[in-house]
């Protein structure tokens, strides 16, 4: 646990996260910056389930037709830690943001990180972060800003709605928020090399991580388009599918360097004034691009925040 724990401003990247780990700690390497490996990024895919899923190792490597040797020396070599060393910390990664944001039962927790034993769930905690999971709650909310009372024309400016169902074509990228714009570009410049119609993307961005918990080079980040009918065989994207449900969202219009404020004011301000909760298995937070991302870095972006909501 980061030493500064209760003094963090807000910024894109934390070196360590304060509410986080050292990640050489845990890993020799950091992952690709673009994972444009077909086969790993179907088994990070397979892993990164709804983490109550059974899903093992066996499992992704007959899925991929390898053997669990092989499977296991090309996931290291191109992510720089073991499947099962990833699996664990994304999971707890998961399970520490719970903590943090919500009031849920320890026991529940443990369950959607894939652990049946509560006392297996403190232990592997313990070792990622260096605290027992109710110690950690009370340091990690302490990270998190004091909510003040929000001003009604801030409120009237988050909508809560049900979405439809949707499918995305994506490809995962690692890194800190500060490099997702470049991420962008780099997405572009892939997606015109397979002949996509740039023309007619509709960009969606997934985050998977906070930097207050997840370090920097670690961050997970999707950069993604509304499937249209587009081939995808033979590239390195991946369907992904956003489920219908009630979401919360707020417009940014403004440099992508400020946007963990309006993070901040959907997660902490808005929250807290309306008693709602966050979906715990909601697998991430949406940007829906209303302009083409590519097209405005490092100046005006203007995206619309989505936030899953329990029903």
């Amino acid at each position: 646990m980061n030493d500064d724990f209760e003094n963090a401003d807000r910024e894109l990247a934390y070196d360590p996260p304060p509410a986080g780990y050292n990640a050489s700690s845990l890993r020799k390497a950091p992952p690709p910056r673009m994972l444009d490996h077909p086969r790993i990024a179907r088994a990070v895919r397979m892993i990164e389930r709804t983490p109550a899923a059974s899903t093992t190792l066996q499992d992704i490597s007959a899925h991929l037709g390898l053997s669990p040797f092989h499977f296991q020396r090309q996931f290291q070599e191109v992510m720089g830690e073991s499947p099962s060393a990833y699996m664990r910390r994304t999971r707890l990664d998961r399970a520490a943001m719970n903590l943090q944001m919500s009031g849920q039962p320890i026991t529940h927790i443990a369950f959607n990180a894939g652990y049946a034993s509560h006392e297996a769930f403190i232990r592997a905690f313990q070792r990622q972060f260096g605290l027992t999971p109710s110690d950690y709650r009370v340091a990690a909310q302490k990270v998190l800003p004091a909510p003040p009372r929000p001003e009604k024309a801030d409120l009237a400016r988050v909508k809560v709605g049900q979405r439809p169902d949707m499918r995305l074509l994506a490809i995962r990228f690692y890194g800190s928020y500060a490099s997702f714009e470049d991420n962008w570009r780099k997405f572009a410049g892939y997606l015109e090399r397979i002949g996509f119609p740039l023309e007619e993307a509709r960009p969606v961005g997934i985050i998977l991580d906070t930097p207050l918990i997840t370090p920097g080079e670690l961050v997970r980040y999707d950069c993604a388009v509304v499937d249209q009918g587009f081939r995808i065989d033979d590239t390195a994207l991946s369907p992904l599918q956003f489920r219908a449900g009630r979401y919360v969202s707020m417009n940014h219009s403004g440099s992508y360097a400020e946007i963990l404020r309006t993070y901040e004011f959907v997660s902490v301000d808005w929250l807290t004034a309306s008693g709602e909760m966050f979906l715990p298995d909601g697998n991430g937070g949406y940007e829906f691009y209303n302009s083409p991302p590519w097209n405005h870095i490092g100046t005006m972006q203007n995206l619309d925040i989505v936030l899953p909501l329990v029903s």
